[in-house]
């Protein structure tokens, strides 16, 4: 199956090279479950033998879930357009992504020679294009002119926040209109920030910095096993929702060593694009990572209770191996299952 995989990545696009690792992922979820109807009925004996090929299967299936994560993220950043020409995106790069709505072109020009230092700039004009833009790139944040021809700027802000695929990306909107009843329009249509023109661009760049790196803290506060989700300020309903009921879902299967990245979205109602891309950018991890991390955290708890081993505990959070799993603990914490405690 591995061979056959780096086979098809010589040859084929990425879509058919995703469509195959899904594939594999079912074939090898199958391999694990069957092993286990072998084990229950007897059928192999060497429980050491069934171990090691658990072992290898989990550590396949983590392997691959990375590998697609990865593809996913290198065919979203080359399908990027920009006034109907391919816009790469360095997925590599340590800049963030920003997209600029501006129709003025000296204006635009202006910004983008401001940012482009700091920022990957895509510019845009037209407001109906960066609807399916965000969707497509998923931006690290989006700034956006009001006054714009065919979509409004805090018509754009409110379609993408109410969006479950877009309503994480932070939005600052600009404008020339300054009566209070414009400024309270564009924050009530989600917008994170309202800039009045004429601006100093270090106000606009110190915006810029403050928005990413609160969001920077959020997602440090998400999964970390000391914050409670109560005291975690989301950004908005519908991310603290779609967070909420992705840590439902992993912690209703936490047991199931089966339980897969595909279980996963189809438990969620997105696709494995729109997963990632919430996922990513709110907590930064990918969906595979995700689940971990919650299992992990699980773990953690359960091992400051004292009332089981570790390989017990291993097994109630879903890992089939408890070499593998506390390696994987070691990994997360920085110290491992046995010194918990101490």
């Amino acid at each position: 199956l591995q061979r056959d995989l780096v086979f098809e990545m010589k040859n084929r696009k990425n879509h058919d090279i995703i469509y195959l690792s899904e594939k594999i992922q079912e074939a090898t979820s199958l391999i694990k479950s069957s092993l286990k109807e072998l084990e229950k009925h007897e059928i192999i004996s060497d429980a050491s033998a069934l171990a090691e090929i658990n072992r290898q299967a989990e550590q396949f299936l983590t392997t691959l879930s990375s590998l697609t994560e990865k593809i996913h993220q290198h065919t979203l950043s080359s399908k990027a357009t920009h006034n109907n020409s391919i816009e790469q995106i360095d997925s590599a790069s340590p800049k963030e992504v920003l997209i600029l709505i501006e129709d003025d072109d000296n204006m635009r020009k202006i910004l983008t020679n401001a940012l482009s230092a700091k920022y990957q700039i895509i510019t845009s004009s037209d407001g109906h294009q960066v609807i399916e833009l965000a969707q497509r790139i998923n931006p690290d944040i989006i700034i956006s002119d009001i006054m714009l021809p065919n979509m409004r700027g805090d018509e754009i802000c409110r379609q993408l926040k109410s969006s479950i695929d877009t309503s994480h990306i932070p939005i600052i909107l600009i404008s020339a209109l300054d009566e209070k009843e414009n400024i309270i329009m564009g924050l009530e249509a989600g917008a994170d920030d309202y800039i009045i023109k004429p601006f100093e661009i270090a106000v606009l760049k110190a915006r810029l910095r403050n928005i990413l790196q609160n969001r920077e803290k959020l997602r440090q506060m998400i999964l970390s096993t000391d914050s409670e989700s109560e005291d975690i300020d989301y950004t908005n309903d519908l991310d603290k929702e779609f967070l909420l009921k992705a840590k439902h879902i992993v912690n209703k299967e936490i047991t199931n060593p089966d339980f897969s990245i595909n279980d996963f979205c189809r438990a969620l109602g997105m696709s494995r694009t729109s997963t990632y891309n919430k996922l990513k950018t709110l907590t930064n991890q990918g969906p595979n990572d995700f689940i971990r991390i919650i299992r992990l955290n699980m773990a953690k708890e359960l091992l400051k209770t004292k009332k089981y081993t570790i390989t017990d505990v291993a097994f109630m959070v879903g890992f089939s191996d408890p070499k593998y799993f506390s390696t994987c603990f070691k990994k997360q914490f920085d110290l491992s299952p046995s010194k918990i405690n101490k």
